[in-house]
């Protein structure tokens, strides 16, 4: 998926999530508000790739977080639905 269907896809996403999508973006936001490249001033983004984090949480892209840090989070939610779709 390239990068601006990733983002729109995301944003589309987070205006209204089913099930799945929404546990996964709990999951995720948990890790980003534990981590250090987490800027809250204006909004809430990561400073290492820019994105909004109200979107970026909601990506069906599998360890979307360019630090890795969403990767045991991914792999425990999206193993356990690697059959239904997140979009």
């Amino acid at each position: 998926m390239n990068k601006i269907v990733e983002i729109f896809t995301a944003w589309g996403i987070s205006f209204n999530p089913n099930d799945s999508q929404a546990e996964l973006a709990a999951e995720r936001i948990k890790v980003c508000n534990d981590c250090e490249f987490k800027q809250s001033n204006p909004i809430q983004r990561c400073t290492v790739c820019g994105c909004a984090l109200n979107a970026k949480i909601f990506t069906p892209v599998k360890d979307a977080c360019p630090k890795g840090k969403w990767n045991d989070v991914d792999m425990k939610l999206l193993n356990l639905k690697k059959n239904k779709s997140l979009i």
